[in-house]
């Protein structure tokens, strides 16, 4: 008998082996020249670690849900949709807004969180355009000025759709953290960005240079829920990554990772 049990056993085992799936988790991340470095480990005091390192466990603790054994990559922003629209990763991590667009490209998972948008630039540039403007700066009243946001995002997509009728010149950079390096050096006036990513900047930017300009927008594709990206036609997996996103939510998790990172909500 005891023999039998052993064999069954080992049965059971082999067969959990064999159907736990092998995932490739692609992480949107700021500078991922930092994490070359290091050797794939986030550095605390990387710019964004915050946000790198919330999607990192989220990722991971999904993956642990579904019994996968999940290999994660840290990616430029503007990479992780190509990538998994490609099928060279199986889950896409970085603050992705589900759009019309982008569905043609890859499927969504249910919602993680809710993300909204904002201008930064330092407080000179702030004062200098409210004189000329005659009123404060904000989404709505910026025109004849630089502004960056990143490759990719809806944030460029919604500048550029504005760029002639307000007079902007309108660049990108690969990463959030470029952009706030272009504030800096004066290559750009303002730049537009989700609130988490600039938020996890500028949380560790001792010097205060760049600020928060404006308020915060959600509407006209600047905002909405945060998602998690799987290639097309892959309903099973994304079942099971709705499966796990509820539990998740549900018994507490979610809010747990978030205030490990985060001192403020992620809903």
């Amino acid at each position: 008998m005891g023999i039998l049990r052993a064999l069954f056993l080992g049965i059971y085992l082999i067969a959990g082996i064999v159907q736990a799936s092998e995932l490739s988790v692609a992480i949107g991340v700021q500078d991922p020249s930092q994490l070359a470095m290091s050797g794939n480990v986030i550095p605390p005091n990387m710019p964004g670690s915050e946000l790198i390192a919330f999607n990192d466990d989220l990722a991971r603790e999904i993956c642990r849900r579904i019994n996968a054994r999940c290999t994660v990559s840290f990616v430029p922003f503007s990479a992780v949709l190509p990538g998994v629209e490609d099928r060279r990763f199986d889950l896409g991590f970085g603050n992705l807004l589900r759009t019309p667009e982008r569905e043609k490209r890859v499927a969504f998972s249910a919602p993680i969180w809710r993300s909204s948008s904002r201008l930064l630039g330092t407080p000179a540039a702030a004062e200098a355009f409210a004189t000329k403007l005659g009123h404060p700066v904000s989404v709505d009243t910026l025109r004849d000025a630089r502004v960056a946001a990143l490759e990719g995002s809806q944030q460029l997509a919604f500048l550029n759709a504005i760029a002639s009728q307000r007079g902007l010149a309108v660049s990108s950079r690969t990463t959030a953290q470029e952009v706030i390096e272009a504030l800096r050096n004066n290559s750009v006036d303002f730049g537009l960005l989700s609130v988490q990513s600039a938020y996890a900047l500028l949380n560790r930017d001792t010097t205060r240079q760049i600020e928060f300009i404006g308020s915060a927008v959600a509407d006209r594709g600047l905002g909405g829920t945060v998602h998690i990206a799987l290639p097309l036609q892959n309903d099973t997996l994304r079942r099971s990554v709705d499966q796990a996103i509820a539990a998740i939510r549900g018994d507490g998790s979610f809010q747990r990772i978030a205030r490990r990172h985060f001192p403020l909500g992620l809903d």
